[in-house]
């Protein structure tokens, strides 16, 4: 199987996106949100703040640039460009396809603020999922740890324990949390 054309950029690069993100975000795990009494305005609130490169916390995305295998609705950006004089026109543009994202993040389990930073909000779309691209995200916010000085992640999972376990993340505890199992792992960064 080829790769498809992917490039994993900050959010902070690609700042339009918060909101998709933000969506996206809610969809996937609105009973953890509304557990946590927040709203949509609070996950669009969180990827604002993860709009850095240089310190955490920080959201990746990844992006497909070139055509796809398969019919996809993506809405196009309204970009208003100045023209001569004083008019503006607007001129519609392609937006690239934001079709996964990953954080690097603070707090991330309420019932466990002694560990700290947290990979988490890892999301790939249904269409790209069994694609490579969930690991593609995993890899590069390690490596983006690993360059911040983290010597050690935490993440949390109700349903990928097998993808993180192959990927070299260790159990640290099985508990429940927002009313299902939940396992939190743990991955060392120093030294590797």
């Amino acid at each position: 199987m080829t790769r498809p054309n992917i490039a994993i950029d900050y959010l902070a690069s690609c700042p339009e996106l918060a909101g998709e993100l933000a969506r996206l975000s809610w969809e996937e795990w609105q009973d953890v949100y509304e557990q946590r009494e927040q709203t949509l305005e609070d996950s669009l609130k969180n990827y604002q703040e993860r709009m850095n490169t240089d310190r955490l916390p920080l959201t990746l995305v990844a992006l497909h640039a070139g055509e796809l295998d398969f019919p996809i609705e993506r809405p196009a950006s309204l970009d208003t460009l100045a023209s001569v004089g004083d008019s503006r026109r607007k001129v519609w543009r392609p937006m690239p396809n934001a079709i996964g994202m990953v954080s690097l993040k603070f707090h991330d389990l309420d019932t466990r603020p002694d560990l700290d930073p947290w990979l988490g909000a890892l999301l790939v779309l249904p269409e790209w999922r069994n694609r490579g691209v969930g690991t593609l995200l995993m890899h590069r916010a390690t490596e983006e740890a690993r360059r911040l000085n983290v010597s050690r992640l935490y993440l949390w999972t109700h349903s990928a324990e097998g993808l993180y376990h192959k990927l070299g993340w260790q159990v640290v505890e099985r508990s429940h949390y927002c009313g299902k199992e939940a396992v939190v792992m743990q991955i060392d960064l120093g030294g590797q």
